[in-house]
């Protein structure tokens, strides 16, 4: 994407500040509850639920760290919109390492911040709800626990898109700064969206063969999304 997409800087805000973070935010939440699922500590019920408070107690102290945006941002406040959510060549601390996988193009400052505050909440309300469960119960099964609402969403458009939309998340590093294998992330699509993507390798290897554009959804949303944020300016 680039800063000519926006039709204004209210536009490109917009989506910095709710479009990206909503989508990045739910993939942390899955990616997060997926690798609790599988690491899951086989351990006595009360020292499950120290387990789960020390994740929540890791939570509150990142939300600490980030009190101050975590204010502004909670608060509904705009007045540094302009600095944290608009792209620049200063938008972005490049002294921090992990920043230099993060594409510019498609990143601010903040938008990644909103997203972890957005997968934070999903995750609170998650475990806690896995300290009701544990409370009303004498034994847990280490397979009887899946992410809520991942049954209530159905994908509807194409796998190939679902493939190709896999792999532009993957290459901008929106999840983990791109740290995560792909298996892993086509799993938690999979989850999210009740689809099987069977060997998406083989797909997205038909989508880098096609002639002409090859990044045909990506495409499409980026001209979906432009038209429905000149909705509100006409």
């Amino acid at each position: 994407m680039r800063e000519k997409d926006f039709s204004s800087q209210s536009d490109e805000i917009y989506f910095f500040k709710e479009l990206k973070p909503l989508i990045n935010g739910h993939l942390k939440y899955f990616s997060h509850v997926h690798y609790y699922l599988l690491n899951r500590p086989k351990l006595s019920l009360p020292r499950q639920r120290k387990h789960i408070h020390l994740i929540l107690d890791k939570f509150e102290a990142h939300k600490l760290s980030e009190i101050e945006f975590v204010k502004y941002y909670r608060h509904k406040s705009t007045r540094y919109d302009h600095i944290y959510f608009v792209r620049g060549i200063n938008s972005i601390d490049i002294s921090n390492n992990i920043n230099h996988f993060i594409d510019p193009e498609f990143s601010t400052s903040h938008d990644d911040k909103v997203a972890k505050i957005m997968a934070y909440d999903l995750l609170v309300t998650y475990f806690k709800k896995e300290l009701l469960k544990l409370k009303s119960q004498k034994n847990i099964s280490s397979n009887n626990t899946t992410p809520p609402i991942t049954q209530t969403f159905s994908w509807t458009a194409s796998k190939t898109d679902l493939v190709e939309l896999l792999y532009a998340i993957n290459a901008t590093g929106a999840v983990q700064n791109g740290n995560i294998d792909l298996k892993i992330l086509a799993q938690i699509c999979e989850s999210l969206f009740n689809i099987k993507l069977g060997n998406f390798y083989k797909t997205y290897g038909e989508i880098k063969a096609r002639e002409g554009e090859r990044t045909k959804f990506l495409d499409s949303m980026r001209f979906s999304l432009i038209k429905k944020m000149d909705e509100y300016t006409t």
